[in-house]
């Protein structure tokens, strides 16, 4: 049997043709896809005495009594570049408060209703004009939102000596307490 170079020539473009469709299938290409999340940084309170408002660019300002003791929670989302982490700190930002009367802060530990990297508490502070971080290392996290979810805030109204407490009036003491925000690299 004689073939002819035309049956060959289309012997040998059938061989390379399924050769060919064969490659394609299994061939694969992996591309990897990148994509960026902007830092974002969300801080709410929840509670039944957290008289709160929000000043841009400074932070939350809430107004404190004798009465707010252990009714606020503070939650939070944060989405934090690379390794870096945000801290919360406090400063009383007005109000007059008298010399024998010293407002301690306590942060309650996450009660852990949401994910993430919770910040640490750092203790029992004592409210000044100055910031003092109240929760660090915060990562890449929410809270969840509302009353028993974050951490509980805890104030104490103390009396220092001498005090005298038929001259002494706290029911119309209003402090305002400011709350920023700040990341560290």
């Amino acid at each position: 049997m004689k073939l002819s170079s035309r049956s060959i020539i289309l012997i040998l473009f059938g061989l390379f043709q399924r050769d060919l469709i064969y490659a394609q299938d299994k061939n694969t290409v992996e591309m990897p896809i990148v994509f960026s999340i902007p830092t974002i940084a969300l801080v709410d309170f929840a509670g039944s005495d957290k008289h709160i408002s929000f000043i841009p660019g400074k932070g939350a300002e809430q107004i404190i009594t004798p009465s707010t003791l252990d009714k606020t929670w503070i939650n939070y989302s944060f989405i934090v570049e690379g390794k870096s982490t945000n801290s919360i700190s406090v400063q009383i930002s007005s109000g007059t408060l008298p010399a024998e009367i010293r407002i301690k802060l306590d942060v309650g530990e996450d009660v852990g209703a949401g994910a993430g990297t919770m910040g640490k508490p750092v203790g029992q502070i004592t409210l000044s004009p100055y910031p003092r971080e109240i929760i660090t290392g915060i990562g890449n996290c929410y809270t969840g939102k509302g009353i028993q979810k974050g951490h509980q805030l805890i104030y104490s109204w103390e009396w220092m000596p001498p005090y005298d407490i038929d001259h002494s009036s706290i029911d119309k003491i209003e402090i305002a307490v400011i709350y920023t925000l700040t990341n560290s690299k």
